[in-house]
C-alpha cells in the first residue's frame, strides 16, 4: 500500500536525523516533520534494529524513513551487499518503516566530460525503490560523489529510479551545506528548470539539504537555497548521538518564520 508523507503547509520539511529510538522520541515531541532512522553515527548511519524500528512506530506518529546501508566502507555494493540491503528493506517493511533512504553507486568510470567518478547503478536503485512498494525512498548523500557538471542527467535518472528526495550538501561528501551553499541552489535551480513544463512533476526527486544544518545557519541556507526541505542531526553537544530537544525547536522556529 502506498505511504504518503504529510508535508508542513508553506514552510519547508524538517527531517531529523536519529541514531538511536531516544534521539526518535525527542525530536518528534520537539516538533520534527520527519525523523530518518540509522545507527552508528560515526559511521555516517547504517541500517538500524528492526526492533527499534517496531518500537518507535508504537511511540510516535511522524514518519519514519530508515537507513538501508549495509556499510560505510563506500557507496559501491557488491552482490552480497546487494542482497543484505533487500533483506533489511523487507524485514523494516514489515516493521513498519513509512519510507527508505539508500544510494547506490557504480564504481568510478571516465564521464563524457573527461571527469573520473563514480555513477548512479540505475538498475539496483531501481530495483530498491520497486521493493519498498510504493513507500517514498530518498536517495542519500552518495549524490555528493556525482560531478556537479553531471547533475542535471544524475536528477533525470534518479527520477527514472523513483526517488521522492535526494539528501545532499551540494558538493563532495564531509563538506557541510554552507560551504556549498552556492551549489545547492544551482542543484535547486536546476530541478525547478527541468519542472518548467513537465506534468509529471511529482516524479522529479525533492532537494533534502543536509550536512552541518543547524539553527545558527539554517536561515541563511533557507535564504540562498529557498530549499523545500532540510535534514539535521540536531545533536546535544554533550552526547556524540543523542539528539537537542533544543535544538530541533530552535530549527523548527526559523523555519516557521519562512511562513510569515
Amino acid at each position: 500500500m502506498e505511504q504518503t508523507t504529510t508535508v508542513p503547509t508553506n514552510r519547508p520539511l524538517l527531517e531529523i536525523a536519529c541514531f538511536n529510538a531516544e534521539s526518535a522520541v525527542i525530536a518528534a515531541r520537539a516538533g520534527a516533520d520527519r525523523i530518518e532512522l540509522c545507527r552508528d553515527y560515526a559511521s555516517g548511519g547504517l541500517s538500524p534494529e528492526p526492533e527499534t524500528v517496531r518500537r518507535l512506530k508504537g511511540q510516535i506518529s511522524i514518519p519514519i524513513y530508515v537507513m538501508i546501508r549495509p556499510h560505510a566502507e563506500s557507496f559501491y555494493y557488491s552482490d552480497t551487499d546487494f542482497e543484505t540491503m533487500k533483506r533489511a528493506m523487507f524485514t523494516l517493511k514489515k516493521q513498519g518503516a513509512d519510507g527508505f533512504v539508500f544510494g547506490l553507486l557504480t564504481e568510478a568510470t571516465q564521464h563524457a566530460s573527461g571527469e573520473v567518478a563514480p555513477w548512479i547503478d540505475i538498475a539496483r536503485n531501481k530495483e530498491l525503490v520497486q521493493l519498498a512498494a510504493g513507500r517514498p525512498c530518498t536517495f542519500h548523500r552518495a549524490f555528493d560523489l556525482i560531478p556537479e557538471s553531471q547533475w542535471d542527467t544524475a536528477l533525470a535518472d534518479l527520477a527514472e529510479c523513483g526517488f521522492t528526495s535526494i539528501l545532499t550538501s551540494g558538493g563532495p561528501s564531509g563538506k557541510t551545506a554552507m560551504e556549498c551553499v552556492d551549489q545547492l541552489h544551482n542543484l535547486i535551480q536546476e530541478r525547478r528548470k527541468q519542472l518548467k513544463g513537465r506534468v509529471d512533476d511529482g516524479r522529479l526527486p525533492q532537494i533534502l539539504v543536509g550536512g552541518g544544518v543547524r539553527a545558527a545557519n539554517i536561515e541563511a541556507l533557507w535564504e540562498r537555497t529557498c530549499a523545500a526541505a532540510f535534514h539535521s542531526a540536531a545533536l546535544d553537544r554533550w552526547s556524540v548521538e543523542r539528539v537537542s530537544d533544543g535544538e530541533v525547536n530552535a530549527l523548527k522556529a526559523v523555519l516557521d518564520k519562512t511562513r510569515e
